[in-house]
């Protein structure tokens, strides 16, 4: 068994969902397996996180009941107990709290310990209150510069952790997956796929949808889902959530609206199967998606400009070379993109720790 950067467990807890983070833990514990390196996780979620709870091997998964600052205690008392986390060498955290309950309550001798963040590690401006803003920010960035090393998925991601610590940049990932799309069919709708929340910006989705006329699906839960059932016009479904794998099986466009997205694990698992896509300028994974300038400036595109997402969306309908060419263009950066990808990148940059 390779023993190159020995036993790393990774830590992510606690979760709303079992959709970016919750899949991309699981999806690194069994690659890495699966290549002979001793990976496990620790995966707390809520209980009320729709899907089935994993029983992958290496992964331990239990509900986190507390809430508020008890959050962290509970976490830290759950790390300090398991055999994982005691056995591990490396210890890699994927989400704030989990950073802020490692750094707080154990930061153990003898272990390396990388925060890999996936997300904004904070909230943006008007999410919270400012004070809450400003105390989230202090305790995480105290948090981020205690670990050995901060990794960043993307560029945009990168930015944003750097005002607490400069991070590497170590890609994220997903699993390869069968290319089901080349362009040349008529896509039957649109999709929008994520947390149905202020920061993923559904309601531009919607003003999409309503300017084109095309049916369009929306999938995902979260605080904003009973509105935007209520704000839908009559071409657009909300449809909830859904397993991430029955959402590519049509001929599709997939619409990418955040206001700040880390990385953006839909649209690189769309652009895995041919799906064409419009991104937003604050969409991590749209550099690494659209690398020709030209099909950039066509497809990712500004958030305030919701005739430019029109016209967009309408010339991927009506233009059969183009719709071809970008399907191309999004499946071969895709292939960069994946999780045995990242995996590599990590086993790479851990061995280098310390240097």
């Amino acid at each position: 068994m390779p023993n190159d950067t020995k036993r790393v467990v990774l830590l992510a807890a606690p979760l709303m969902a079992r959709s970016g983070v919750y899949r991309t833990a699981l999806d690194l514990v069994a690659t890495a397996q699966a290549q002979g390196h001793d990976w496990k996780a620790l995966i707390g979620l809520r209980s009320s996180a729709l899907g089935e709870r994993s029983e992958a091997p290496g992964v331990e998964e239990r509900d986190v009941v507390s809430h508020g600052r008890h959050v962290i205690d509970e976490l830290g008392d759950w790390f300090a107990r398991s055999d994982a986390v005691q056995e591990a060498d490396t210890v890699i955290t994927l989400i704030s709290q989990s950073d802020i309950a490692y750094g707080r309550r154990l930061r153990m001798a003898g272990k390396n310990w990388v925060a890999w963040t996936r997300g904004m590690p904070w909230p943006d401006k008007g999410e919270q209150s400012a004070s809450r803003t400003l105390a989230a920010r202090m305790i995480e960035s105290w948090a981020l510069r205690r670990a050995d090393e901060v990794w960043a998925t993307t560029p945009i991601l990168a930015k944003e952790v750097a005002r607490a610590r400069a991070p590497f940049i170590v890609p994220a990932g997903v699993p390869s997956s069968v290319r089901v799309h080349d362009g040349t069919v008529l896509p039957e709708r649109l999709i929008w796929a994520a947390r149905v929340d202020r920061d993923k910006n559904p309601q531009l989705f919607l003003d999409i949808a309503r300017g084109t006329g095309i049916h369009s699906d929306m999938y995902g839960t979260g605080p904003l889902e009973q509105a935007m059932r209520r704000q839908a016009p009559q071409n657009v479904s909300v449809a909830g959530w859904v397993d991430a794998r029955s959402l590519w099986t049509r001929p599709s466009i997939f619409i990418g609206t955040s206001l700040r997205e880390a990385f953006g694990r839909s649209a690189v698992e769309a652009a895995m199967t041919g799906t064409p896509l419009i991104l937003s300028d604050q969409y991590g994974a749209a550099p690494l998606l659209y690398t020709d300038p030209d099909l950039r400036k066509a497809f990712v595109l500004p958030l305030d400009d919701e005739e430019a997402w029109i016209r967009s969306t309408r010339s991927l309908i009506e233009d059969d070379e183009l719709r071809i060419r970008v399907s191309q263009h999004v499946y071969d950066n895709a292939q960069t993109q994946s999780i045995e990808a990242s995996l590599a990148a990590a086993q790479a940059r851990l061995l280098q720790f310390g240097s």
